[in-house]
């Protein structure tokens, strides 16, 4: 198996000993991949596990050397290492059987234990390896904020060399806990691109993602974390208790940031900086679904307490306890919808039926098959995002049709009227080859389009294509085959604001990456995926339709796999000017093309 991290970028960062300290750390943890089970999702954090041996931790002022802690271990030389498979980074049991601590998304934050094998360089390099492969993208291989996606994500990732943490339950000015950033790590940031990677890791593997994370900066071998903030039960949500909190919400002047309506439109939401001179989103706190640290009582009463370090939100903890509990009740009154439950990282499946399969939007083959729903993370934060898309499969054994449905109030595609407009869209994107997710080294693709050497198939639908060549054709057909739209104006196809796709013959463009600026569509003859899409009733419906099977190297099989193939999906809104790289999208979620019919009572014919 080879080594999907190149060795010369250990090499340069941290001398050949790093690379012996990592691969030793690997040889000792490898073992046999598992599998997301039905508690994948579950995750007490209010009761984390114990910390491995090993953590970054304050030392009275005395700051540990860095090349300390990445040296390798005395008896470590390359004779160690000949048996040693080195691209094997398993996040399964390690040969622990039940072992909840070596599981993904097992995370009892109340009782944590630690490996006993546990070394401060070799949990650093542990931290490393999926730092590497899971994180560097969006934060910089050095965790400056500065990743090869930093272009496309609005806010910026954070930069960790500064320590400075938006998310803490420490007061303002101090340095967070480390079950504060394992905290954010496992839930992720709503509203923004950060993932909740908590059905993606096991603890072990969080801490020694923390672990890395506090490596970045000297402030935690320097000082000691603050003292967590005080919270109690919450009071009951009287009347009384929202209308002072009303009350105070105009004191406090929250409303120049967050506007009269709490919607995010206040008087300077426009011109406000964080530390680092970046642009700040302010979300709009009607949505229970975009307060980034939490909506539940005691994550606005931490969020108010603490404030957010490094951004214009500052920290009321100068108000009395029951008046930050009046805000509390206030903002939550302000809510104008409910929570909408979603997965991250799951196993979605393809039910087989034996009925021949259509781009039909209303085909009766969809009926009574329950959607999974999947969570969309902004990459460029926006009011009223698209946040969930509901996601059904049906195969029979030669095709398989994929259904996507999302809520979305203004219907964005082709008109004959207008070419200053964006689209709406959808996207299914696969990666290529025999990979798994989290296992074998990480071999699957970066979910942001693939990466170097590791491919991605992408079926993109637009809204308004079948009008766009039906318009075509109507022109060719009324000049007798010349098109003079294309003569006089570049045509609708060629029209460089209009143009949809390169094929001219399908709904749908297919097309591979592999990575951010490489997309590249498919040869014409080569153009297969059927599409359709249907918007009605405040809701689009799309279906994907394909062979399960193409033989084609740059596209995905999706026929008798061994394993799950990896998909992920991605949604457009033209009334949020959507084009590109600006859009919502999903992680990876696993692919299971089933031969058994779908759990109901009868196939809809």
């Amino acid at each position: 198996m080879k080594f999907h991290w190149p060795l010369s970028t250990y090499l340069r960062r941290a001398g050949r000993l790093a690379v012996l300290s990592c691969l030793a750390f690997l040889f000792l943890y490898s073992g046999s991949a598992l599998s997301h089970g039905e508690k994948s999702n579950k995750h007490d954090l209010e009761n984390l596990e114990k910390k491995p041996e090993g953590m970054i931790e304050f030392k009275d002022g005395e700051p540990v050397a860095p090349e300390e802690e990445y040296s390798a271990p005395a008896e470590m030389d390359r004779g160690s290492m000949e048996h040693m498979d080195h691209g094997s980074m398993d996040h399964g049991d390690h040969g622990t059987g039940n072992d909840p601590f070596f599981k993904r998304g097992e995370h009892a934050l109340s009782d944590l234990e630690a490996p006993k094998k546990d070394k401060s360089k070799m949990l650093l390099a542990r931290g490393r390896n999926i730092f590497l492969h899971m994180c560097a993208f969006c934060h910089g291989k050095d965790g400056n904020g500065g990743g090869v996606a930093v272009d496309y994500l609005f806010p910026w990732p954070r930069n960790f060399r500064t320590g400075i943490f938006k998310f803490s339950s420490t007061p303002t000015g101090t340095l967070p806990r480390d079950e504060d950033i394992y905290r954010t790590i496992v839930k992720g940031v709503p509203g923004t691109s950060m993932p909740a990677w908590g059905p993606a890791l096991s603890p072990q593997d969080t801490w020694a993602l923390v672990n890395l994370i506090k490596s970045f900066s000297d402030r935690f071998r320097a000082e000691a974390p603050g003292e967590p903030v005080k919270i109690g039960e919450p009071p009951a949500a009287t009347p009384e208790i929202i209308a002072r909190g009303k009350t105070l919400f105009t004191e406090q002047k929250c409303y120049r940031c967050h506007g009269n309506s709490a919607k995010g439109d206040g008087e300077l939401a426009d011109s406000l900086l964080d530390a680092w001179k970046h642009a700040v989103f302010v979300h709009d706190v009607t949505n229970p679904m975009a307060l980034k640290a939490g909506s539940d009582p005691k994550d606005i009463f931490r969020t108010l307490s603490t404030g957010f370090d490094g951004s214009p939100m500052e920290s009321f903890s100068h108000l009395p306890e029951a008046d930050r509990w009046a805000l509390v009740h206030y903002v939550r009154s302000l809510f104008a919808k409910d929570w909408v439950k979603a997965e991250t990282e799951t196993n979605v499946n393809s039910y087989q039926v034996d009925v021949e399969l259509s781009t039909d939007v209303a085909s009766p083959v969809w009926e009574g098959i329950k959607p999974v729903t999947l969570l969309l993370r902004p990459l460029s934060a926006r009011r009223g995002a698209v946040e969930t898309v509901d996601f059904t499969s049906v195969n029979n054994g030669e095709q398989i049709a994929i259904r996507l449905q999302w809520d979305d109030p203004t219907q964005n595609q082709f008109t004959e009227t207008r070419q200053d407009f964006f689209r709406d869209g959808a996207a299914v994107q696969f990666a290529l080859g025999a990979v798994t997710l989290h296992t074998h080294g990480h071999n699957e693709p970066f979910f942001g389009m693939g990466n170097r050497g590791k491919p991605v198939n992408i079926w993109h639908w637009k809204a308004g294509l079948e009008e766009t060549l039906e318009a075509e054709n109507d022109l060719e057909y009324s000049t007798g085959g010349v098109d003079m739209d294309a003569l006089i104006y570049g045509g609708l196809m060629s029209n460089p604001v209009a143009r949809l796709n390169t094929t001219k013959e399908n709904a749908v463009e297919e097309l591979n990456a592999e990575g951010f600026g490489t997309i590249t569509p498919q040869a014409e003859m080569e153009q297969t995926v059927e599409g359709s899409g249907e918007w009605k009733d405040g809701k689009w419906t799309v279906v994907f339709l394909r062979d399960l099977y193409s033989g084609r190297k740059w596209d995905a099989n999706l026929k008798d796999r061994k394993d799950p193939a990896l998909m992920a999906l991605a949604i457009w809104d033209g009334d949020k000017e959507d084009r590109n790289g600006r859009k919502v999208i999903t992680v990876w979620q696993r692919l299971n093309v089933l031969k058994a019919p779908p759990p109901r009572a009868v196939v809809g014919k």
